[in-house]
């Protein structure tokens, strides 16, 4: 798909957000169906019909109306509770793809004014921990080895009487609230939020943004939301001119024609976010054409410029190859003075032992289904192994598996022909095939066809190397 310049501009700036760690979803009511909106209205119809109210009348102002009914009960809350417990119940909410896709990417915040748990659910899909805070207490504490915190503002469904809804309780949030509203304060001043199914009519966020903004002036950050356009003129116009009032608080509109183009936007952004790793998968009893010197120097260097590039490198640590890898990968931390691993290098040795009553090989292609995803270009170099039986030397089965693995998973496929083995028939493969593995860049294929050229030197074949690698995050 296509994106428009300002889209475009979006997803760089929250792939780099991502990249460093510092991107923030805000899940507002439009999260929690794939539709685009959640009927709050039809939630608390059965209020407006005890009251002998007009739902139509009332519908702009739902805060109100449910302090006129706790108003009408004296002040006490309990049948507005069960009324939303029972109401709540009968909402048929799933996990959508969205949240799918955002359970998979590096997000380690979620701010959300749902009472569902469809974030923690989808979160935990993926193997995720999440520390959820749904009440002032819960932020006293940290859930061991947690993945990502989410912050429940206005409170969960488990425990419907600490919700938030109505009209009294917004007004009283930063009093009742306030651990909730300084620690909102905390990330929105320092990370780059994205909305996603809100439409700022909440008083107690509006509240909080125009603080910051009033703190801060003109030096506050951009962040990003989604809003469709409108088929009628009129109404469009009013969307626009609130966009454009929004800008005051930093926050850019990411248009859209429909709401299905949220999960685009959203797939684009993993696509790219995971082009930034790269997976070298490779094993080698023997070295072909290349000496061990030379085989270990090609893969030590190009380990060190794909890292020097500042792309991730995940490994497997294959047999005659990961400790190039590694070696490359430190070598350039230590000219870049940085010691943090983790942004650098993924090591996913396998496991040695069955488990589960699973035999070794079983286990490893459970293994490799897992990590391979972890990374959006895979480069396969040499691929062999010693028959235990023979003596001989024969083709990686599991460099295969691997290659399989990773076009099934959506990565871009690289294989190094020149290091002959396993490599040079999967180069043969795509090579054969070339505008079905690259349809969208036929401009790769120069470089592509030189990956089998063993004539080139180290240096040169790893020139090609990068150079389809830049291509490929280039948008």
């Amino acid at each position: 798909m296509k994106f428009n310049k300002e889209t475009e501009y979006f997803i760089t700036k929250y792939v780099k957000a991502l990249r460093e760690n510092n991107a923030v979803i805000f899940a507002g009511a439009g999260m929690s169906v794939s539709e685009g909106f959640f009927d709050w209205k039809k939630l608390l119809k059965p209020i407006a019909d005890r009251m002998g109210l007009d739902m139509e009348e009332e519908q702009h102002n739902l805060t109100a109306l449910a302090q006129m009914f706790v108003d009408s009960q004296g002040g006490v809350r309990g049948e507005l509770d069960q009324i939303l417990v029972d109401e709540y119940g009968k909402v048929k909410l799933s996990i959508s793809e969205n949240h799918r896709i955002l359970a998979r990417l590096p997000i380690q915040i979620y701010w959300t004014t749902n009472y569902d748990r469809l974030i923690e659910t989808a979160l935990t899909e993926q193997n995720k921990t999440p520390d959820v805070k749904k009440a002032q207490g819960d932020l006293t504490t940290n859930l061991p080895k947690r993945d990502a915190i989410i912050y429940k503002m206005h409170g969960d469904i488990g425990t419907v009487t600490e919700t938030v809804l109505t009209k009294h309780e917004y007004e009283d949030y930063n009093n009742t609230r306030e651990l909730f509203s300084n620690a909102f304060k905390s990330d929105y001043v320092a990370r780059t939020f994205l909305f996603i199914g809100f439409s700022f009519a909440d008083p107690n966020l509006d509240y909080l943004i125009s603080r910051i903004r009033l703190t801060l002036g003109k030096n506050i950050k951009p962040d990003y939301y989604f809003i469709k356009k409108d088929s009628d003129g009129d109404k469009q116009k009013r969307q626009e001119l609130k966009a454009n009032s929004l800008k005051v608080y930093g926050l850019n509109a990411v248009w859209i024609d429909d709401y299905s183009d949220i999960t685009k936007i959203l797939r684009e952004i993993e696509t790219r976010l995971l082009r930034n790793t790269v997976l070298i998968s490779g094993s080698a009893e023997h070295y072909g054409d290349f000496s061990h010197e030379s085989a270990t120097e090609f893969i030590h260097d190009l380990s060190k410029e794909i890292s020097q590039n500042s792309y991730k490198i995940l490994t497997g640590f294959g047999l005659g190859v990961g400790s190039a890898v590694i070696n490359g990968v430190l070598d350039n931390m230590q000219s870049e003075r940085n010691q943090n691993l983790d942004n650098y290098l993924i090591m996913r040795p396998f496991p040695q032992i069955k488990t589960k009553g699973k035999e070794i090989k079983e286990l490893w292609t459970d293994y490799r289904k897992r990590f391979i995803p972890h990374a959006g270009i895979a480069i396969f170099i040499f691929g062999n192994k010693i028959n235990k039986s023979t003596g001989e030397i024969i083709a990686a089965d599991g460099m295969l598996e691997e290659f399989d693995i990773a076009i099934k998973s959506g990565l871009k496929v690289v294989p190094v022909g020149a290091t002959g083995f396993t490599s040079s028939e999967l180069w043969k493969k795509v090579a054969d095939e070339f505008e079905m593995f690259y349809e969208e860049n036929d401009v790769l294929k120069e470089d592509f066809m030189r990956l089998n050229d063993n004539t080139l030197s180290n240096a040169e074949l790893i020139t090609a190397i990068l150079k389809i690698i830049n291509h490929l995050n280039i948008k």
